[in-house]
């Protein structure tokens, strides 16, 4: 996982406790897909969405896909005036750490002596991959529990969400039993292959996160490079659309960045079904590295599409069905004026 892709994860209550168990079954047996273990799945998506936001936890998980495996330590803490922070440490590789707060995140790489700070966008970044209404996911998703499992030392349930059409993959995710916290996630692709997957293998929920220790060890930066991928941390208009959107799919973010290699700002839409995203960019075509009329291509979790709309380059791409990309790119516009 590059640092760009792990980088990412709202202004929540201050001691945020465990959200509540979901209601118990009752005695003996349910049917798999009765209404009452449908209602309970939904409740543990909600605490699934809630939780990996407003719990103080420590650990280490692993993200792998079919091309590679990496590792990071996560450390995550809500203060008393309810802005949420974050640390993370890439453990392979050269040395990086992101600091995030609220929506701005800072990433420090002492190799090449640059700091840099950007937005949080939207995506599948561990353990906070649920980030919708659970209600509203169930409008997409078939919601399914599944048996109890023990992971990193803990109990965990499973829980199946299904796509109810082909514009989505289907995602399989462990919560601990006791605080709802995301453990173990594994996606699968339109040919039910499971393409990526994320789990602690070390986790601290003993609630006693300290402020120091989200604080980066590289906080003297004095004569690094300090780069801004975003001038502002809202949204800003930037004259495009996506007028062609799957079931469910919102926009949830747009602004103006910065991209490597590109000498003039792009303009970056994210789309999401709460559960799944997608990034539009959009550049010039005078700028753009390569120029392609139409492209369209899957690697490992991720699909893109590619299509010039007059003299601009869009390129469409996230962690879902090829479909899904080609018919976004295929909707990108001008906004009327």
């Amino acid at each position: 996982m590059t640092a760009a892709a792990i980088i990412g994860w709202v202004n929540l209550s201050a001691h945020a406790q465990p959200r509540p168990l979901p209601s118990p079954l009752p005695p003996g047996p349910l049917p798999y897909t009765s209404p009452l273990r449908n209602d309970l799945a939904v409740e543990w998506i909600d605490r699934i969405s809630h939780s990996a936001r407003e719990l103080p936890y420590t650990g280490v998980f692993v993200h792998q896909t079919a091309e590679a495996s990496s590792t990071a330590r996560i450390t995550h803490l809500v203060d008393k005036q309810g802005v949420e922070h974050e640390k993370l440490e890439l453990m392979d590789g050269p040395p990086t750490e992101i600091i995030r707060r609220n929506d701005e995140m800072t990433c420090y790489r002492p190799d090449s002596r640059t700091v840099s700070v950007d937005r949080r966008a939207t995506g599948r970044f561990f353990p906070s991959l649920i980030t919708g209404n659970a209600k509203s996911i169930a409008d997409y998703y078939r919601v399914k529990l599944g048996s109890v499992e023990r992971i990193a030392g803990f109990d965990c349930q499973w829980v199946i969400l299904e796509p109810k059409d082909a514009m989505r993959y289907m995602q399989k995710l462990c919560a601990e039993i006791g605080t709802g916290l995301l453990l173990r996630a594994k996606l699968f692709n339109d040919r039910n292959l499971m393409v990526e997957q994320f789990m602690f293998t070390q986790l601290d929920l003993s609630r006693t996160v300290a402020r120091q220790s989200l604080k980066s060890r590289y906080e003297q930066t004095q004569g690094w490079q300090k780069q801004y991928a975003v001038k502002s941390t809202k949204d800003t208009d930037t004259g495009w659309l996506a007028g062609n959107l799957p079931a469910g799919f919102k926009k949830v973010m747009e602004m103006t960045r910065s991209l490597l290699g590109r000498p003039e700002p792009v303009s970056h839409l994210v789309y999401s079904d709460g559960v799944l995203s997608v990034s539009v960019f959009v550049e010039s075509m005078q700028t753009a590295p390569n120029s392609f009329t139409s492209v369209v291509a899957e690697d490992g979790p991720t699909s893109f599409a590619m299509r010039a709309v007059a003299d601009h380059q869009v390129t469409v791409m996230g962690e879902v069905p090829v479909a899904t990309v080609q018919t976004i790119a295929d909707g990108v516009a001008r906004r009327a004026r």
